[in-house]
């Protein structure tokens, strides 16, 4: 039983690993490509007022608009769309480029948005957390889901930065393009 602890604190701190340095990647891309116009960064803000479930922009540390904080924990994951998108089908292991929100499932607070890193972000479905592995795939480009996802299947009893351990987290989250294998 130790060893299938240990086995399972790896992979988690693996995960975690993978997930910070794809994000830290997909950050340093955007800043060294910012030499876009005023224009564009007008556009990105506007398309991530339309992505949200609500009609402001959510920041990090506020309460996600429009959600209900869960009272129990999450058994699986649950996945409902918001708008349907028209564009090219996800599929398992692709590229995305998606803006999203993310927040704790028993609070409502956010966390992180890809707007506090410069907009959407470009990351293969193959480096991020289970929830997103799982719960992205199937969506089609300009749809927007919303992912509750359960503690074991995000950061689990590691936690992650503002994540606490054991912590089922939200998800709402708008695909911009996608690349497929």
């Amino acid at each position: 039983m130790a060893m299938k602890g240990r086995v399972f604190a790896g992979f988690g701190a693996a995960l975690f690993l993978v997930t910070s340095s794809a994000l830290t990647i997909a950050v340093i891309i955007s800043l060294t490509s910012s030499n876009s116009s005023s224009s564009t960064t007008v556009n990105t803000v506007a398309n991530s007022k339309n992505s949200s479930k609500s009609s402001n922009v959510d920041q990090v540390g506020s309460k996600l608009q429009g959600f209900t904080p869960l009272t129990s924990p999450l058994k699986h994951l649950e996945v409902s769309d918001i708008r349907k998108g028209n564009g090219t089908i996800v599929k398992s292991g692709a590229t995305v480029t998606a803006g999203y929100i993310g927040a704790l499932a028993d609070t409502g607070v956010i966390f992180d948005t890809s707007q506090a890193h410069g907009g959407p972000q470009t990351f293969s479905l193959g480096q991020v957390i289970p929830g997103w592995q799982l719960g992205i795939p199937g969506m089609k480009v300009g749809g927007t889901r919303e992912l509750l996802i359960p503690s074991a299947m995000a950061y689990g009893s590691k936690g992650a930065g503002s994540i606490p351990p054991n912590s089922d987290l939200v998800f709402i989250v708008t695909i911009d393009g996608v690349k497929n294998k």
